[in-house]
């Protein structure tokens, strides 16, 4: 039955919006979702750009990645009403931990072929 109610909530929720696994602060205020936009050939051109301007490439996918989720995040937000729309920064992206990255990685993949249909 968890399951299921899993899959409903998830219902829920827009396209490219999501849960954290554990929440994350940012300047005192806890956020438990977030929300990603469809890519743009612009953001892929700007994080190459930024990328190659700090001495790497789109050869480093998970920092290419991260650059692009940086790009995407429209917002954070919980249940309480409250956001920040940003800018997000990598070290706050950082700050989030390796489960909450997986999960913005995991709604950017499924983000991504939404707009390739």
């Amino acid at each position: 039955m968890e399951g299921d109610q899993k899959q409903e909530a998830a219902k829920e929720l827009p396209i490219g919006t999501a849960k954290f696994v554990k929440p994350v602060t940012l300047a005192e205020v806890a956020y438990t979702h977030f929300q990603l936009r469809e890519p743009t050939i612009d953001d892929m051109f700007d994080a190459e750009l930024h990328l190659a301007s700090s001495g790497r490439g789109v050869d480093t996918p998970l920092i290419f990645a991260a650059e692009m989720m940086l790009r995407q995040l429209i917002r954070v937000f919980n249940e309480g009403g409250q956001e920040f729309k940003g800018p997000f920064t990598m070290n706050m992206l950082k700050s989030f931990g390796t489960r909450n990255y997986s999960v913005i990685r995991r709604t950017q993949m499924e983000v991504e072929l939404l707009g390739e249909g």
